[in-house]
């Protein structure tokens, strides 16, 4: 079984799942300005990845409660 998060361990966890939140909105939002296929793709792929990311992050959560 796993160890439980010491509080201020929870606070970073939730503190980085705000965080890729933020940066999963800015980049969807810069993703419509994008004109360069590649960039599109680098930053479809930035998108997949910490969309994965906020999924474990609030999986890590889930478990502590």
């Amino acid at each position: 079984m796993a160890k439980a998060l010491a509080t201020h361990e929870m606070l970073e966890v939730h503190e980085l799942l705000i965080f890729k939140t933020s940066c999963v909105t800015k980049a969807m939002a810069m993703r419509e300005l994008v004109k360069d296929e590649d960039l599109r793709k680098i930053i479809d792929e930035d998108i997949q990845e910490s969309t994965k990311a906020i999924e474990d992050l609030r999986s890590i959560l889930e478990k502590q409660q």
